[in-house]
């Protein structure tokens, strides 16, 4: 396996242990997997060989990741990039450029000539989604997307011209079974909500069960499961003291702030004092390659839980309530990365710790029993106070300054949950905050 990393990527991937994710998922482990940060050494163990080509100079985007694989079946190369959120874009298989991320099925048919095949492929996997890719004398692809593209693998096989097929599974349990959103805008979300006599979180629950096919019950309980998962990393990181990457810091700063609010030493009081505490905790747990939700971003995940945690055990909230607050935030990250990068390198930790920040005061105020229209505007407070926060990790690793950005994340989300539950509002529209962001981030 040779990896190719581009840009800024090229000089940070060991402290973000980037190759160690790439070569985890080529092993075959799943994202929660506790052997992610032996994944070199295991590797090893299984005759892999891995090598890295770094490119500081590279124009590609600083979040491109090249493959070359090589085994006894043959050999391919695999360009993607990383777009925030746990997820990514596949740019290029082969020789061929596609467009793939993971939420459907897709099978990639090559030959000479399929001239021929491409109405029959469509047809014989129900309708679904063609791209033709062509290259010239080189050959040419038929990329099909689609939950039939999985049950026709066979008889794609035997179409007309077709050589090779390369089948590639969904990445997610369910499928996409209507890409096209309920609203995509902050506007829209409002109007929704209004019109059908929802709370923030039940615009939600109804936007992801149009996208994905599950039913209300079926979402709910999975943004359960991921508040457990959120609960379980701050939980960790105040257990004991955190061995960070880099050592840059001693690993337990979250740690530290909690004994001080125990000695009643804190001003901020107890709920926002215990919040920071809990999202330095996360976040060193995430600087210890543990498991974290990406919220936006793994650099951000300290944000969420620290807030929701301390206001559920201050007002005794269930999980399925903090959940409605986690659904809520999800809603704001799902509009705001709609639209604008969600990455650091691409966009500024503004984009980052600003986008949780938006996320975690727009699930605030659902827990506090705000409007929609209150939740979109604290998102929209939030995200202006860190407009132009730049993304400038020390020696790479997502340790300083990124650590203790989270806590900032999580003051400003308290301030302007409470500012929008007051009845403040953005004098900028939501939707046009985001696109101030879009513009602050051409800048960086």
């Amino acid at each position: 396996v040779t990896i190719g990393f581009h840009g800024a990527l090229s000089e940070t991937y060991k402290g973000h242990f980037t190759d160690s994710g790439v070569v985890a998922g080529v092993l075959g482990m799943d994202v929660d997997d506790p052997r992610i940060p032996g994944a070199l050494d295991l590797a090893r163990q299984k005759g892999v060989e891995v090598h890295v080509k770094a490119d500081p100079l590279s124009p590609a985007n600083p979040n491109t990741i090249d493959m070359e694989l090589h085994g006894p079946a043959g050999s391919v190369k695999v360009s993607a990039i990383t777009v925030g959120g746990g997820e990514i874009l596949v740019t290029r298989i082969g020789i061929f450029p596609v467009n793939l991320r993971g939420k459907v099925p897709a099978a990639i048919l090559e030959g000479r000539d399929l001239s021929g095949a491409a109405e029959a492929a469509s047809r014989t996997t129900g309708g679904s989604p063609l791209m033709v890719c062509a290259e010239g004398g080189a050959g040419q692809a038929l990329v099909l997307e689609g939950a039939g593209v999985g049950a026709a693998r066979q008889s794609l096989e035997k179409l007309e011209g077709v050589e090779r097929l390369r089948f590639i599974p969904s990445l997610y349990d369910y499928a996409l079974v209507d890409p096209e959103p309920l609203f995509d805008s902050f506007q829209g979300f409002e109007a929704y909500a209004a019109e059908n006599g929802l709370t923030a979180s039940g615009a939600a629950v109804a936007w992801e069960s149009k996208r994905s096919g599950l039913s209300e019950e079926q979402v709910r309980n999975r943004f359960v499961r991921i508040w457990q998962a959120m609960a379980r990393s701050v939980e960790t990181g105040l257990a004991s003291a955190n061995r960070l990457v880099a050592g840059f810091m001693p690993g337990d700063d979250g740690i530290k702030v909690w004994k001080a609010i125990q000695e009643g030493r804190t001003l901020s009081g107890d709920v926002v004092a215990k919040a920071v505490a809990r999202s330095l905790a996360a976040m060193e747990v995430n600087g210890s390659l543990g498991c974290v939700v990406a919220a936006p971003t793994a650099g951000s995940c300290g944000v969420m839980p620290g807030a929701f945690m301390s206001v559920a055990e201050s007002r005794g909230l269930s999980e399925a309530q903090v959940a409605d607050g986690v659904l809520a935030g999800a809603m704001v990250g799902v509009l705001v990365a709609s639209r604008a990068p969600v990455s650091g390198a691409l966009g500024g930790c503004q984009s980052e710790i600003g986008v949780a920040s938006a996320m975690a005061a727009a699930g605030l105020v659902q827990l506090g029993g705000g409007t929609p229209e209150a939740v979109c505007h604290a998102a929209a407070l939030a995200l202006k106070n860190l407009l132009g926060l730049i993304c400038d990790p020390v020696g790479g690793p997502v340790e300083v300054p990124c650590i203790k950005r989270n806590a900032v994340g999580v003051a400003n989300a308290f301030a302007t949950a409470d500012l929008a539950l007051a009845g403040v509002r953005s004098v900028i529209p939501p939707d046009e905050v985001v696109t101030a962001l879009i513009n602050v981030q051409a800048l960086l």
